[in-house]
């Protein structure tokens, strides 16, 4: 179930968000508290006026400010409102634990609306240590559901709370929320596990608690109608991940493969890298009760998890990076689906063997791209912020390197860059070397993907160069991913259009 919410300021703007709202959802919530300037009895009335004419069954709020509400609110005023909304006809009602006290003199516990009543906790700053528990003391039993919207931290959190949706019997219907990066596994696989429903963005799409997604990411993205006990998980570790394009690729490709896989982004902090592999990915160590079938890695991950797998293939251990988590029996394998990825649209467009070849930066991608450059014939030079950290990679392949600041276009043929400046989210706008110092290049390849056309690829085509964007080589090193993980092969005009809905949609403010 898809619950989406209507923050509207007004009775008016409220019933002109129903039809909206409802076009993708199952279940509407009335966020009456967004009426920040009406008195209580004004958003009463408001109440009676939309009911009727709402096209979804429809949770009623009326949250204070102190709960994560959009107004100050009393507490004699949420009694006077919630005593007079709870003999409406709504599906249900959503009240917060410290009101339960306070109306069990009107409603005593055997009273038929508390079938109706979704009792909620807001903490938005962590997961209670023990939630069954917590669960116990501030859940009353007599509650049709109840709601533990929480910001989780650490990876520990999402087990925990799914432990507590699946693993613990009781009569209440359960919604866990976990709000943040973490969280978006809760949002998008608690109702395959018995979740009531999971909640959207607002109907305006803006979010109402951190993490939501849009209604349209869950339905057709995601396609979270169809996701069961029995769904394989695959996803993206990263920091940031909010711009990746993977979950549009690989959602489409199980879609187009008839699998009953998704693909969830999720972001991993540095700090809580080695604990998600531990407990929510590794099949030997595993909490979280689905079947992973695989990850891809990217920033900032390549090269700093290669201490918690198994073991690496052939190309990874040569890279010395991974952006491909493999699960085979009971081992976690790295793999580099990078090399490909980034050579095959090259080698389609420029002849490298012989070449002067420079490439900016020295992280994980960067050691894909010299690998396979290398491996083509190029002579590469990698010019890095900080040279003296990219020792490695220049003993690995045994390419020189250079200070940043000393790359002039006049001594290569072609330029590669594999730094995240200039990506959506990420000094997008900037350029990695001044656009004066592009000039003797026949071509330029960046592989940044959103946005495609970066300053750097502008600046290229601006003095006449040849351009490459990053979005070719994101296409084949995912269909290398699908192939691998699935033992299908997808193709990658399925990948292209997914990529093009997407990046048609994407706006840098969205």
């Amino acid at each position: 179930m898809i619950c989406t919410p209507i923050a509207a300021p007004t009775p008016a703007d409220m019933l002109a968000a129903l039809p909206v709202a409802a076009a993708t959802a199952d279940w509407l919530e009335l966020r009456l508290d967004a009426m920040h300037s009406l008195p209580v009895e004004a958003v009463l009335q408001a109440l009676h006026q939309s009911l009727p004419r709402c096209p979804r069954p429809v949770v009623v709020t009326f949250r204070p400010r102190e709960h994560g509400g959009f107004r100050d609110l009393s507490r004699a005023d949420r009694l006077r409102f919630w005593h007079t909304a709870l003999t409406t006809p709504a599906e249900a009602f959503d009240l917060e634990t410290d009101l339960i006290a306070h109306l069990l003199p009107d409603y005593p516990p055997d009273h038929p609306v508390w079938a109706r009543v979704v009792v909620s906790h807001h903490d938005f700053h962590a997961t209670p240590a023990d939630i069954h528990a917590f669960a116990l003391a501030h859940f009353p039993p007599h509650a049709g559901a109840v709601k533990l919207a929480v910001k989780v931290n650490r990876p520990d959190d999402v087990c925990r709370l799914f432990h507590w949706l699946t693993g613990t019997p009781s009569t209440w219907q359960k919604i866990p929320v976990g709000m943040g990066g973490l969280g978006v596994l809760t949002r998008i696989l608690g109702p395959a596990y018995g979740a009531r429903w999971t909640y959207t963005t607002a109907h305006d799409g803006q979010a109402v608690a951190p993490g939501q997604l849009t209604a349209t990411e869950l339905r057709e993205t995601f396609r979270l109608p169809s996701l069961d006990r029995h769904t394989t998980v695959a996803g993206l570790l990263g920091c940031p991940v909010a711009h990746s394009l993977s979950k549009d690729l690989h959602n489409a490709a199980f879609a187009h493969l008839g699998c009953n896989w998704v693909y969830i982004p999720v972001e991993v902090s540095p700090d809580n890298l080695a604990p998600f592999l531990r407990d929510a990915i590794h099949p030997r160590t595993r909490r979280l009760p689905w079947t992973v079938g695989g990850y891809s890695v990217t920033l900032p991950h390549k090269v700093a998890i290669l201490p918690y797998l198994d073991r690496l293939t052939a190309t990874a251990a040569r890279v010395g990076a991974v952006n491909t988590i493999l699960v085979s029996g009971q081992e976690l394998i790295g793999d580099n689906t990078d090399v490909a990825g980034a050579m095959r649209p090259l080698q389609q467009r420029f002849a490298l063997a012989g070449e002067p070849v420079a490439v900016l930066g020295a992280g994980g991608a960067a050691q894909a791209v010299v690998c396979g450059l290398v491996a083509a014939g190029a002579r590469v030079t990698v010019f890095a912020r900080h040279p003296a950290r990219a020792q490695d990679l220049g003993a690995r392949f045994g390419v020189p390197l250079a200070p940043l600041d000393d790359f002039h276009g006049r001594r290569f043929t072609g330029l590669v860059n594999t730094t995240p400046v200039g990506m959506a989210g990420h000094a997008e706008g900037a350029c990695p070397v001044p656009p004066e110092r592009l000039e003797g290049l026949a071509w330029v390849y960046d592989l940044i993907y959103r946005p495609r056309h970066t300053s750097l690829l502008q600046a290229a085509s601006q003095q006449g160069i040849a351009t490459l964007d990053g979005l070719p080589m994101l296409i084949a090193q995912a269909a290398e991913q699908l192939a691998r993980w699935t033992g299908q092969d997808i193709p990658e005009t399925v990948l292209f259009a997914a990529a093009e809905r997407a990046l048609h949609g994407f706006s840098p403010a969205s």
